[in-house]
């Protein structure tokens, strides 16, 4: 379990919440900060009794004007999933029971700042967990160098290369589908980048620039992903066409959680064979505040299937225009398997909500999937700035009798696993359902011809059966 003691540094605003991006002014005298460094939010892992704090991740409060601690702060939380108590002038928070979030208040004399904090829906010790967090320090970045296969050798940190993020996904044991070229799908060692080089198209010549890269991000106060699509260059890479574009991060074909025991243990593998596997699924994204959508699809976020009935994803987190409306919208959809009698499955909409109140905002993700069928299925988008609940929708075994059954694994199905990033049709249809090369979306053609989404903090939990 995860615990953490929160270092209190006067350094914050006398009215109270700490908002985003707030330029420093000297009224500021509060600051909440662990490793020496401001945050903002927090995930843990439920508590643990066999856990002991370590006495090495104690932090105090420090005034800043005189850098001598202060150890006489005080702390609540306004949840009873979280737990706050002092340690040696700092502050312990554990979480007390699975899936919750909260805030908490720290205050000295007349001054207070809120600290967000989520829990994780189970212990660690219950899951394999597989997961992936930008780190500049061992993968630094530099655009100007070109990679090479030798900043492989020896330990991190790694040579700096503009393909340095690529390099980063696929020794985590992850898979990448860039317009400038894909990650290795064969090899489990994970040293291989850009296996295949990158396909142009009759309409898309593929910017050279990459893709995806690292930088950090002072809300957060870490390092995050950059992914970004160029509207006059980039196409789908995997399928090579030209009216679309592609740019995702998913788990490898043999991904496997890297320290979950014997490697041949199928229960290791981070995808889901059916039978019942449960995941819970975490990330934060920002959609950027100039972000367009058209009425076609901008997906954010899939489960895919692979293998037999797989033509389709599962659920689908999508941005779209309306067309009768024009409102923008972000929708959480599901398609089911193909019909007995050969026809395809329609699209349902289980939750739509206005996409306004997404744009420019830090959104922390998560979502619980049983692949089974019927299966089960819940997800929560929590808006990082006030933890206000932009998007929730549960179906579980009590809405059998409702709707008619989910099902999370189709016949023939090998396998299925989520997908993180942008995949959006970029020309209009013809009425004969065919992409129009003389018909753009022309939300998409902005000035700078380019969209860039921001992740982080991709989390995979599988639940041990």
């Amino acid at each position: 379990m995860r615990r953490l003691t929160i270092l209190i540094i006067f350094n914050v605003i006398l009215s109270g919440c700490l908002q985003p991006d707030a330029p420093f002014v000297e009224k500021q005298t509060l600051e909440i900060r662990r490793d020496n460094a401001p945050v903002t939010v927090i995930d843990i892992d439920p508590y643990d009794p066999a856990d002991t704090p370590d006495p090495n991740d104690i932090y105090y409060v420090v005034n800043l004007n005189t850098d001598v601690p202060i150890p006489n702060a005080s702390a609540v939380s306004n949840s009873d999933t979280i737990k706050v108590q002092a340690s040696d002038g700092g502050f312990l928070i554990t979480g007390l029971k699975p899936g919750g979030m909260g805030t908490i208040t720290f205050s000295f004399r007349d001054r207070s700042i809120d600290l967000r904090v989520f829990v994780r829906n189970w212990n660690k010790n219950d899951v394999f967990r597989h997961s992936i967090y930008a780190d500049l320090k061992n993968y630094p970045y530099d655009p100007d160098t070109d990679f090479h296969p030798t900043h492989y050798s020896g330990n991190p940190p790694y040579y700096a290369n503009k393909l340095s993020a690529y390099q980063l996904i696929v020794h985590r044991g992850f898979h990448y589908e860039a317009p400038d070229g894909l990650s290795s799908r064969n090899e489990r060692n994970g040293t291989h980048i850009h296996q295949d080089s990158p396909r142009e198209t009759e309409y898309r010549q593929v910017c050279q620039r990459p893709h995806i890269i690292q930088r950090p991000d002072p809300f957060l106060s870490k390092d995050v992903f950059a992914f970004s699509l160029h509207y006059e260059t980039d196409g789908d890479m995997v399928g090579g066409f030209d009216d679309r574009q592609r740019l995702e991060l998913k788990t490898m074909d043999t991904g496997r959680a890297s320290y979950s025991g014997s490697e041949d243990n199928p229960e290791n593998f981070m995808y889901s064979t059916g039978g019942g596997d449960t995941f819970t699924y975490r990330w934060k994204f920002k959609l950027p505040v100039d972000f367009r959508v058209s009425n076609e699809y901008t997906h954010i976020h899939q489960i895919k299937p692979e293998g037999g009935d797989s033509g389709n994803p599962t659920f689908t987190l999508t941005g779209r225009r309306m067309r009768a409306s024009g409102q923008e919208v972000l929708q959480l959809i599901y398609r089911g398997p193909i019909r007995d009698n050969g026809d395809p499955s329609v699209n349902w909409y289980p939750a739509q909500v206005p996409l306004e109140p997404f744009k420019g905002e830090w959104i922390r993700a998560e979502t619980t999937i049983t692949y089974d069928n019927p299966g089960a299925y819940r997800i929560k988008l929590v808006r990082v700035r006030d933890m206000r609940v932009l998007l929730e929708y549960i179906y579980s075994p009590e809405h059998y009798d409702e709707f008619d059954p989910f099902v999370m694994f189709r016949n023939g199905n090998s396998y299925a696993r989520p997908k993180f990033g942008i995949y959006r049709r970029i020309m209009q249809m013809t009425p004969f359902g065919l992409p129009d090369p003389a018909n753009p979306v022309p939300d998409f053609l902005a000035e700078n011809n380019e969209v860039t989404v921001l992740f982080a903090d991709f989390e995979m939990d599988k639940l041990r059966r």
